[in-house]
């Protein structure tokens, strides 16, 4: 008689379980990787959101904090925020050329004397913000600025966007020189809002 030989390897039942057990776990990596990489999609989105809501509030709240009139909001709430422009220094005053440093005189002093929006050589100039509807996929917050490469102070320069990604745009007057904003940015499932209130330090 021959002996029979033993073939040493897997059956069947065990390859099934062995692809069921790779199958599992290889399902949960997936799961865990996919989980990581959403939180990490949704944590730079809100970052993202969040400097940009903050550079444009910042920047708000610092022309409202010089200003020495605030045109809008009146009494209401509305979607634009405009306040004489007191802060920029990047100009020369006389010869209009652009200085990385500025000259030292705001660029609002029209005639170079140290006083700001004292009279007619020297009228107030504006700085706007308002709210661009015009993407309904993707609205934004925009920003039009006295254009002081020209000695005409009623010449300004084009809107430019300073935030993008808005869903809310608001202003409301409380008193003659303090103003409420809120700026609410949202991109895709990710939301951020910021309400402040700034005082306009020379209105009277």
């Amino acid at each position: 008689m021959h002996e029979q030989k033993r073939h040493s390897g897997l059956t069947l039942l065990e390859l099934l379980v062995a692809i069921a057990i790779f199958s599992i776990i290889v399902g949960g990596l997936y799961q865990v990787m996919d989980h990581t990489l959403s939180a990490y999609e949704t944590t730079r989105n809100q970052q993202n959101l969040l400097s940009q809501a903050r550079f444009a509030m910042e920047r708000m709240v610092m022309f409202v904090q010089a200003s020495d009139e605030i045109v809008y909001p009146v009494n209401s709430s509305v979607q634009e925020l405009t306040v004489s422009e007191r802060v920029l220094d990047t100009y020369d005053n006389l010869s209009r050329a652009y200085l990385i440093d500025g000259d030292g005189i705001l660029d609002a002093d029209n005639d170079a004397d140290g006083l700001v929006n004292e009279g007619q050589a020297d009228m107030a100039e504006h700085i706007s913000f308002r709210l661009d509807t015009s993407n309904a996929d993707n609205w934004k917050l925009i920003e039009r600025r006295p254009d002081y490469r020209t000695a005409d102070t009623a010449d300004q320069t084009q809107w430019y966007v300073i935030s993008e990604h808005v869903i809310d745009f608001a202003c409301r007057r409380f008193s003659a020189g303090m103003v409420e904003i809120r700026l609410v940015l949202k991109k895709n499932d990710t939301e951020v809002n910021l309400k402040t209130r700034a005082k306009a330090r020379n209105v009277k």
